[in-house]
């Protein structure tokens, strides 16, 4: 068994060595960071794919679809798919704006107007060497106006991103 395992991360980190891998990411935060009213704890998590499908205009962009939920302590929820549009500077300094639409549950937190909700935002990080990402998430969550109510919502969080050596697509 022990072998096996080896050989598995000796095969597994080859690959992540040449190839952008999928990312698994936890984040938490402040949900609703300009209100005090509705202000609460959030803790997220997500899947960052790396599809080699889409290729990228330029080899400092990657584009990563990603699928994710969050939750508030005040048991609101959102569940999500988007995308994000990673640009990575010197190979470790990462800008990544993003785009994703989901369903929001406002349980006993704020009511944001409509259950479907969208997400823009903007990561921050440091890549390491071995794919890790360490950095700050900002974003808006709103429904565009296609709701009678539109307060919308600010979030600042701080996110982990591991590197998945083995994708199951």
């Amino acid at each position: 068994m022990k072998v096996f395992l080896a050989i598995t991360l000796f095969w597994g980190s080859l690959f992540a060595s040449t190839h952008p891998p999928d990312l698994f990411s936890v984040s938490s935060g402040c949900f609703d960071l300009y209100r005090s009213k509705h202000r609460t704890f959030e803790f997220a998590l997500e899947y960052k794919f790396h599809l080699q499908c889409l290729k990228p205009p330029n080899r400092f962009l990657q584009f990563r679809p990603l699928v994710g939920v969050m939750a508030t302590a005040k048991g609101s929820s959102y569940g999500y798919l988007g995308i994000n549009f990673d640009f990575l500077f010197k190979n470790h300094l990462l800008f990544a704006p993003g785009f994703a639409a989901g369903y929001f549950f406002p349980g006993k937190g704020k009511n944001l107007g409509y259950p479907i909700e969208f997400r823009t935002g903007v990561e921050i990080a440091w890549q390491f060497s071995d794919w890790r990402r360490l950095g700050f998430h900002f974003y808006h969550l709103s429904n565009a106006g296609i709701g009678r109510r539109n307060p919308g919502e600010e979030s600042f969080v701080l996110f982990y991103d591991i590197p998945v050596l083995f994708s199951f697509y």
